[in-house]
């Protein structure tokens, strides 16, 4: 079952807002970068001769990656799933034909997705979209003006307090057991 969910998305954001479905043929172009900061501090002591480390605790974990858009139709290029990655980037009002005619959301939070393709999470976790950037290439415009080549480079921030990356937190604790039995047997 899930070798055909393969075939037909090959990876996806989810915009949780939006309640719309992020894909495309094509995959994240080169590495997908996973980051997590680790915050070191020194304490001068005087008359130490060194300076002790003390952990000042851990980031948020990040995830960036570019994504190739290409879409050679004559008339619209790839402009309908820009304009999904568009909605990650402006407030958009949300679901429905409601958020057409002028709902406010001028105080609502970044935009958040549900992502997990090459990142080694077992589930999709939430993050925030930190980063959406295009670069479109110009030498793949159609007689419309329409873009047919896009890059989209993105940047996500973990939720680290969403209940999906704490069911995780339980599966980080539970598989280095398993891997080490594994490796035993």
């Amino acid at each position: 079952m899930i070798e055909y969910f393969k075939q037909i998305l090959p990876w996806f954001i989810y915009d949780i807002f939006n309640a719309q479905l992020i894909t495309s043929k094509t995959i994240p172009a080169g590495d997908i970068k996973d980051t997590k900061d680790i915050f070191l501090s020194e304490t001068p002591i005087p008359g130490l001769g060194f300076q002790p480390i003390n952990t000042g605790g851990m980031g948020n974990k990040k995830i960036s990656f570019t994504l190739p858009i290409l879409n050679k139709d004559n008339n619209l290029g790839n402009l309908a799933i820009l304009k999904q990655f568009d909605n990650l980037r402006n407030l958009t009002g949300g679901i429905g034909l409601s958020s057409i005619f002028g709902s406010s959301v001028q105080f609502d939070a970044s935009p958040r997705v549900l992502f997990f393709w090459g990142a080694g999470t077992t589930v999709p976790l939430e993050y925030y979209v930190k980063k959406c950037d295009f670069s479109h290439l110009s030498s793949l415009v159609n007689a419309q003006g329409q873009t047919q080549y896009t890059n989209v480079d993105i940047e996500l921030w973990l939720n680290e307090n969403s209940n999906l990356n704490r069911a995780e937190a339980i599966f980080r604790r539970i598989a280095p057991a398993v891997g080490a039995l594994s490796g035993l047997l």
